[in-house]
């Protein structure tokens, strides 16, 4: 349990870091007017590259996969999408910067995140059993 705390705590380190890339990058786009999608899709190349990093060296180093960069891209291809589907339900109803409806659903993607990161992209790559 005080492994996963641990972990998680790491995690979401690397999170905030990365989020921090990602917003201010989307903020600076947003504001010199690129549209949602081309902003959101720039912000998250940004926080993709500085995230993997961090997870792949700092945070889930046992256990490492060869294969992790292309599951972790699936992971934020996802994840994207669910935030941007997301944003674009919000955005009418809730009349504030996109950028804080934005923080608002990647806060609670966050959880989620996690737990794919750990066990499906870095998590220890299981052999196929040989038993009859």
């Amino acid at each position: 349990m005080k492994e996963t705390i641990l972990s998680y705590l790491k995690y979401s380190a690397a999170g905030l870091i990365a989020s921090a890339a990602d917003n201010l990058t989307y903020f600076l786009l947003n504001r010199f007017g690129l549209g949602d999608v081309p902003a959101l899709i720039a912000a998250r190349v940004v926080s993709l590259v500085v995230n993997y990093i961090l997870l792949r060296f700092a945070v889930f180093q046992q256990g490492r996969r060869r294969d992790s960069f292309p599951r972790y891209i699936l992971l934020v291809i996802f994840s994207t999408t669910i935030v941007y589907f997301l944003m674009r339900g919000l955005k009418p109803l809730i009349h504030v910067n996109p950028t804080l409806i934005k923080m608002g659903i990647e806060f609670a993607r966050n959880f989620f995140n996690y737990a794919a990161a750990r066990f499906m992209v870095f998590g220890e790559k299981k052999e196929p059993s040989h038993e009859a």
